[in-house]
């Protein structure tokens, strides 16, 4: 029978970061896991990126988890990150949380019920390229039509008692202004610079931030069940963390420009990373900015809505599990961040994440996983995959 604690150790061990996102060793392993669960697969390949999945597929529910991981360097670790170091609470090393763990709770859960004599109705997948904005992953499988599932658990990790039912959308823009050049001794009395363009359009960011936008029911009380545990996790009050989930964020991440020290600035690039709530109309949003900033060009190099699954059967499956593993109801959230789900609910399915891992230690440094929480959380999915 299989140990959640050494699966996820075993697997974290396998090195598969992204970049480059080689994951044929990783998935190689899990296929054997596979065979011996008595499931059969087939790898989805381009060159090393490998994608594991259910040979033949029911399209009913889709069990998911990616298994390429961010770097790590050794500096600064406890333990080496790709030790997979158990001791007597934690399993240890890159992945454990982000989310190697959840992989290894969904396939001690699966073998637990076909050992029982069970025959769930669900497929496997496992992918590469959630990380990093590859090619190959879930957006891949899902375009050319190999996944096509009703409804979906991803184990990515979550709070123990908030299951995750929508992510905030991303715009992601590279924006050149244009200035003209002229001796920096005039300026600011005399010159356009293009830094200072960059600067004024910034101050632009932050009065879109400070918008507000209308939503539905839904979307209001699941921001307010993920208010509490977000001001936790990052200490911030609830105010400020319910900004972070109904308000536009941005991130100036990469900037350049200008040509010398004493030359008014002809030129400047900036690449933005914008997270998108609910309400907000990403037309009118890329509208809104070219018309703040008229001279400049605007490049849209990412564009996706948020997305949010209405409650359905999963959702109730989910809930269950969690009352019965933990003796406390569930309250469904959503997050700032993004994950392969997008993927699957742009094609109508309901998906939700859950799964094992301390958000904390999200591609940090000494990233581990509770063995509670995975033994927690493999009996959560033992709930569902039993009451499908």
């Amino acid at each position: 029978m299989l140990d959640v604690a050494s699966l996820c150790s075993e697997l974290v061990q396998i090195r598969s970061e992204n970049p480059p996102g080689y994951t044929d060793e990783v998935i190689a392993f899990l296929q054997d896991i596979c065979t011996q669960i008595g499931i059969e697969t087939e790898i989805i390949q381009k060159g090393q990126k490998h994608n594991l999945l259910s040979k033949k597929r029911r399209n009913n529910l889709l069990l998911c988890g990616h298994v390429d991981v961010v770097p790590a360097l050794d500096d600064d670790w406890v333990y080496p990150p790709f030790s997979g170091r158990i001791d007597e609470s934690r399993v240890h090393g890159r992945g454990s949380t982000d989310m190697k763990g959840g992989c290894a709770a969904l396939l001690c859960a699966l073998e637990k019920v076909c050992n029982e004599g069970r025959d769930p109705d669900v497929d496997l997948a496992f992918v590469c390229d959630e990380e990093g904005n590859g090619d190959f992953g879930m957006e891949y499988l899902v375009k050319k039509g190999y996944l096509s599932p009703k409804s979906c658990l991803i184990a990515e990790p979550t709070p123990k008692l908030s299951p995750v039912v929508g992510e905030k959308g991303i715009v992601r823009l590279h924006v050149t202004f244009t200035g003209d050049a002229g001796h920096s001794s005039l300026h600011p009395v005399i010159g356009n610079s293009a830094i200072m363009q960059a600067c004024s359009f910034l101050e632009l960011c932050r009065k879109i931030h400070g918008m507000e936008w209308p939503h539905d029911p839904l979307v209001t009380e699941v921001i307010e069940n993920t208010t509490n545990s977000l001001s936790t996790l990052l200490s911030i009050s609830r105010n400020r963390a319910a900004t972070i989930l109904s308000h536009v964020s941005f991130n100036p991440g990469l900037i350049s420009g200008g040509e010398r020290i004493n030359v008014i600035a002809q030129r400047c690039a900036l690449d933005l990373d914008m997270r998108i709530p609910w309400g907000c109309d990403i037309q009118e949003l890329i509208g809104m900015i070219r018309a703040g900033i008229p001279q400049s060009k605007v490049e849209v190099l990412e564009s996706v809505a948020p997305t949010l699954s209405r409650p359905d059967r999963l959702c109730s499956l989910i809930s269950e599990g969690i009352e019965q593993v933990y003796g406390q109801k569930a309250l469904f959230g959503v997050t700032q961040a993004a994950s392969d789900a997008r993927h699957l609910r742009e094609i109508g399915a309901e998906v939700v994440n859950y799964g094992p891992g301390d958000l904390s230690l999200l591609h940090a440094v000494n990233e581990s996983v509770s063995i509670e929480m995975l033994q927690n959380c493999r009996d959560v999915y033992i709930h569902v995959l039993s009451h499908l």
